[in-house]
């Protein structure tokens, strides 16, 4: 199998607006549970541990990771890869190459899997664990409007 030359570039919070959005739609598609309001990109906020980086495949952005970078924790907020790149390799690349990030810093990962989203193979193996089980009593439409 080819080599995949896959790159992680930390980027501005602000230059991931729009890529944020067509995550919020993917994620509609995969958790019927919660479907998040879509709002104009110029109205998300980020907090001050949020950290961005594009993944980078033959010099083209095809996806990004978000973190939110703790102390002693990397916790994996965002993950997004354009529809025509998936299942080529790319996403277990980026991946891995942020595991190696949080061995540096001696850090845990950690992440959210919601509704039938097929990444959750992908983090199995990579050696993810499924560590607790959040269940959700769906009230309130509005819960993602600030």
């Amino acid at each position: 199998m080819e080599k995949l030359d896959i790159k992680l570039e930390k980027e501005n919070n602000d230059y991931f607006r729009k890529w944020i959005i067509e995550e919020w739609k993917h994620h509609n598609t995969v958790d019927e549970v919660y479907q998040l309001k879509i709002i104009e990109p110029e109205e998300l906020t980020f907090e001050n541990n949020e950290e961005y980086y594009k993944i980078i495949f033959n010099k083209t952005m095809v996806g990004f990771i978000g973190i939110k970078n703790y102390k002693k924790e990397i916790y994996l907020y965002r993950f997004f890869i354009e529809e025509k790149y998936r299942n080529k390799g790319i996403g277990t690349i980026a991946l891995n190459k942020l595991i190696d990030m949080a061995k540096e810093e001696n850090k845990d990962i950690s992440l959210e899997v919601v509704g039938e989203n097929i990444a959750k193979d992908l983090y199995e193996r990579l050696g993810f664990k499924k560590h607790w089980t959040r269940m959700v009593l769906k009230i309130n439409d509005n819960i993602y409007e600030n």
